[in-house]
């Protein structure tokens, strides 16, 4: 028998009270441990989903340039190219993601320079089409219009009436421009356009589900230094 006062409670009472208590916060817990688990379960699940997803547009990039470098023989693009497969290769490894998925589509983008000729940005429609020919003015989702850095052939197309030709990815919501796939491809595109305005991606695809991830990341990698336009300047001059 326990005493409290004037109270009286045998042993056994306390020891199913306090038991009970016991049992009770490790369900509590378990029942977090599992949920917190499951999560990061799902989060994994995704992340190697979207990761096979860029990984095989990696692999039709690299597909498009070698053919182009290979038919070129140039030397310095070769270089390049090895350079992309070998940064492709990490990203598929799972190394570093974000910063091996830039430097292969930065490599990449060298490449196709070095080929192709020009010292422009790459296609806003398909950075694999090379280097920009031309400027077309474009209004994504119904957004406002701008001008763009579109390919010679993309060019033509439009010039005729017709539809660029843009890049399409694979996301959980079927296949869609790239553009439209929002965060996943962003680190993709700013390898493209590596060594040119760091905000220029942000200023040509603002109103996209991509843009809206662009800012922030440009300055997670770039810094806050300023931008002489803003953070999106003009979209339509």
């Amino acid at each position: 028998m326990i005493g409290f006062g004037r109270y009286r409670v045998d042993w056994w009472v306390v020891a199913v009270i306090v038991g009970g208590a016991v049992v009770l916060a490790a369900v509590a817990v378990g029942v977090r441990l599992s949920r917190g688990t499951a999560m990061l379960a799902g989060m994994a699940a995704d992340w190697e989903r979207d990761r096979a997803a860029i990984a095989a547009v990696l692999r039709e990039d690299l597909e498009s340039v070698r053919a182009r470098v290979y038919a070129s023989g140039d030397a310095a693009a070769a270089a390049d190219l090895r350079v992309a497969e070998q940064a492709a290769d990490r990203f598929a490894a799972n190394e570093n993601w974000a910063d091996n998925l830039r430097a292969a589509t930065l490599a990449l983008g060298r490449a196709n320079r070095a080929v192709l000729g020009g010292d422009q940005p790459p296609c806003v429609f398909s950075p694999v089409h090379g280097p920009a020919a031309a400027e077309v003015e474009w209004a994504p989702g119904g957004g406002a219009r701008r001008r763009v850095p579109v390919c010679a052939d993309d060019a033509a197309r439009l010039r005729d009436g017709g539809q660029p030709l843009v890049r399409m990815v694979t996301t959980e919501d079927g296949t869609v421009p790239y553009f439209g796939a929002h965060g996943r491809y962003v680190d993709w595109l700013l390898g493209w356009y590596d060594g040119f305005d760091p905000y220029l991606t942000a200023r040509l695809l603002a109103g996209t589900p991509i843009g809206s991830h662009l800012p922030g990341r440009i300055r997670a990698i770039h810094g806050t230094a300023s931008d002489p336009l803003g953070e999106f300047g003009r979209v339509h001059d």
